[in-house]
Formats: C-alpha cells, structure tokens, sequence
C-alpha cells in the first residue's frame, strides 16, 4: 500500500475512482469548503440542494459520478464525539460506505486541520483491516473478492503521510492478531502454530529460541507441563522471540508475554453450554504478543523488545492434569489445582518467570484469561493490572489516545488470602465465582521479579460480535495500537 500526501489545492487532478471528503458542520454553512472540490464543486453542490435536510454530525451523503470516469465522492461530516475510539468507528463505516473491492485508488480529503492528524491515523487503521483478507474456506472462498486498492491520495493542510502509515502498521498488526485467531484448531495446533511463529521470526530477523515441553521440563516449569501434558503428542512450548533494532539506545528491554492456548476444551472441568465455541481463540495474548514485535519492526521503533510465547493446548486424556494436584512452577512455587479450565494462569506463570530472568526494563503481558474480566466490564473495554500504582493512568491514557481502551483494577496484598492453600505455597484459583479476574492477575504477580514493573492485559474484548473501532470481525485483534501507544509514551520514542 502506497500513502501520498498532498496539498488540498491539487485535489481536483486526483485520478482516484473514490474520494471521501471529511469536514464538520460549520465548515460547510461556510461553503468556502466546496472550492477546494475544483471541477467537482457543481455536481456537489447540486447534490446539496437536492437534500430534504442538511446533513448533521456523523452522516453522509453519496455524490456518484454522471460520467464514466467520474469519481464517486462521499462527503462525511465528524461525530460530535471525535476521541480515537470514535474516530476509529467513524473511518470504518464512511470506508464501508464508499470503498468497493475493485477500486484501486481512493482520495481522502481533510477539511479540518484540527482533526486531519489523528483522521490519517485512524483511516489509515482502518483501511488495513477493511481489505485484509480474513480466513475463507470452500465455496465461502471461492465467492471472496479481494480489495484491489494499491494507492491513498490524502488532501490535507499539512503532511499526513506518516500518521497514515503509522495507523496502516497498527491495523496490519491487528489482521496477524485475528487472523490467526480466527484459524481453526484442525488447521492452527502446536505444532502449526510454531512453523507460522518461526517462518515470521525468519522474515523479519528476529533472534528466535524455542524451549520444548521436554526442556521445559527438565528445567522445572511444572505448572507449563502441567496443561501441556493432556496431549501426549503435543509440540507446545516457549517462543522467546526477540527484536533488536541496531537503532535501538536503550540498554534494557522490553519483554511481552502471551498466552497461546490453541484450542482450551476445559480439561477435564470441561466447558460445556457452547462455551468451548471460539475457544481456538484462546491464543490470541501470544499472536498479540508476536504482532507487537512486527509491527515494532515495520515501525522501526528504536527499542528492544522480546516476546514470550507460551503455546500449548489444554485436552483431556489419560496424562491430563486433574484438581486437586499440585504441581511446582519454574520460580519454585508450589501450586494447588482447583480447576483444569484455569489453565492459562499456569502456562502464564512459567512464562513470566522465564521472561523475569531476562531482566527486563517492562514487561507486559497479554491473554485471554478470565471470563471474571467480560463480566466485570463487558468486551468494549480490557482489563488491565498492574505492580506499580503510578502505571494505571498511563494505561488507560494509552488506552484513550489509541482508541483500544483499558480499565484499570487494584491489586493489593490483602487479595491473597483468597488464595491460601493449606498444602502449597498458593491456590491456582479460588473456590467461590466471584473477582476471579482480580485474582487471576494476582496470581501472574507471584511470578514476576518484584523489581521489574510489570501490566497485565486482561483481553476482554478479544471478542466482540459486532466488531470493535476499526475491526468488524468478532475477533478483534484488539491491543496493538494500545502496546505501540504505551511504549511511544513511556519510551518517548
């Protein structure tokens, strides 16, 4: 894909086939708008006075071409509500609404200098997850027609090129995310998912490193093996994944962390009324984890970055984990299981010890962990948690100015007594249905160095049946733009 930003003056030699015009409502009582459209101003204005009302915040209206090579313009008028989040959703359906699979060349115009920054980023989103082609199969495939768009014209006051193509990388990272997470689990296993992780680390020079079950073993991550063991054939095991840009200056890293169950039955708590449905989704923390590192890449961000994957299945068979055990993680704890479908606290917590031991600068990890998080707060909204007090505005400020929003939850000491275990050093999970989300990320803090600060994204809103901001498939690809937003603010790169 190819951004050109140009000056608004030189908008009516655009050869683009759509142009999507985007002012406010003062603007246009002004009219001084409709010069800028050049030798589109007439049928423009023509279109205008044929409507019953004037156009109001957040509508559209359609100006089709009379002449073969006419291009049809769409002149779209800002929310009143112009935060990321509603920009985001505001680039998606005016691109829904204009942009077709044969066009190959489309014009965006800003008419409002205030707004063109963050509408370049935001279009720029969008524009990646509305032509990316999502998984299809048979006869579902073969009726698929794939966006032809090559080239974006941007009319604006100053140069946009850049924001653009900043929200384009954000986007394409979110495609990786719900791509995946979209594969089915016949098609996306342990064994699968590890030749797609090592063919991207190949691609992008990313230093790679693979610990197998059987290392893992050997090493003591026993909560790991524990979920791991169900599938006597697994491939499972621990991705590090490392970006190291030669720009970087920054002596430390960062590490990310992500859970990667490709397929979560339950165990033998096995989940039943439909709820093992879109659980081959169950390892979108670890393909965040992993698109954050290419879109690190693509970026260019001057910062080391490793990514921890820990990629597993949770089955039931003979060799499967069971309640009741206890089994002793990486960091030498001991764990009371209370229920096999808590799986993703133990893969998580022998893969924040392995990140710890790197002596991370931050380390923040990524999973899909708790239904406690969507019943806390719904699947508009993460939840995230954090080992410092003074890191919880910075996350939900992230979270505002990237448009994928996280709400913040405490985390104090006096949570562990729900996890007292008369027999090991702590409980998986507590008994009782309750804080389970607050709980679970209390557990993931016995596993980080306590120097290191550390957030957890509790991924809530992985899953959204009508799409979220930018997104309009279920799986969202939610938290790349929220991770390459808080990185930009605490790194100041």
């Amino acid at each position: 894909m190819k951004f050109k930003s140009k000056n608004l003056k030189s908008l009516p030699s655009t050869t683009a086939s759509k142009i999507i015009v985007v002012t406010t409502e003062a603007r246009l009582k002004t009219k001084a708008w409709s010069k800028i459209l050049g030798k589109f101003e007439e049928r423009v204005t023509k279109v205008f006075a044929r409507l019953p009302e004037p156009l109001k915040a957040g509508s559209n209206v359609k100006v089709c071409g009379i002449e073969r090579n006419d291009p049809d313009i769409l002149i779209s008028l800002l929310p009143d509500e112009t935060s990321t989040f509603s920009l985001l959703n505001f680039a998606r359906s005016q691109l829904k609404a204009s942009l077709c699979s044969h066009v190959k060349e489309l014009a965006l115009v800003f008419l409002e200098p205030k707004f063109e920054s963050a509408l370049a980023d935001t279009f720029g989103a969008a524009i990646a997850t509305q032509i990316f082609e999502m998984p299809a199969y048979g006869k579902r495939l073969e009726k698929k027609k794939p966006f032809k768009l090559e080239n974006v014209e941007i009319f604006s006051a100053k140069t946009q090129e850049k924001n653009a193509v900043y929200g384009f990388e954000t986007g394409n990272g979110a495609n990786l995310v719900r791509y995946l997470g979209t594969l089915p689990p016949n098609l996306l296993n342990t064994e699968t998912y590890g030749k797609r992780i090592s063919d991207i680390a190949k691609k992008y020079k990313f230093g790679f490193k693979f610990y197998s079950n059987k290392e893992l073993k050997k090493m003591g991550a026993g909560a790991f093996t524990a979920v791991d063991q169900g599938n006597p054939n697994s491939k499972g095991g621990i991705y590090e994944i490392t970006y190291s840009p030669r720009t970087s200056k920054n002596k430390k890293h960062i590490a990310l962390v992500g859970k990667g169950l490709c397929f979560d039955t339950g165990g033998y708590d096995i989940k039943t009324n439909g709820f093992m449905l879109t659980m081959k989704g169950d390892m979108q923390g670890s393909a965040l984890a992993l698109a954050n590192l290419v879109t690190a890449s693509e970026l260019k961000m001057p910062l080391k970055i490793k990514a921890y994957l820990g990629v597993t299945e949770n089955h039931i068979s003979p060799e499967a984990f069971t309640a009741d055990q206890v089994v002793t993680a990486l960091n030498g704890m001991s764990i009371e299981v209370i229920n096999t479908d808590a799986e993703g606290r133990m893969v998580l917590s022998d893969t924040l010890t392995l990140a710890s031991r790197g002596k991370p600068d931050t380390i923040i990890d990524f999973a899909t962990l708790t239904g406690g998080a969507v019943y806390s707060i719904g699947t508009m909204y993460s939840a995230g948690f954090t080992n410092r007090d003074e890191l919880h505005d910075k996350i939900k400020e992230a979270g505002v100015e990237s448009g994928e929003r996280v709400w913040t939850f405490p985390l104090g000491k006096d949570y562990a007594k729900r996890l007292e275990s008369p027999i090991a050093d702590i409980l998986q999970c507590s008994k009782a249905r309750g804080i389970d989300h607050i709980l679970a990320a209390y557990f993931l803090s016995q596993f980080v160095d306590k120097d290191i600060p550390w957030v957890h994204i509790d991924l809530s809103c992985a899953e959204n049946d009508n799409g979220l901001a930018h997104v309009d498939s279920m799986f969202t690809g939610f938290g790349v733009r929220w991770t390459m937003q808080y990185l930009k603010n605490k790194y100041k790169v």
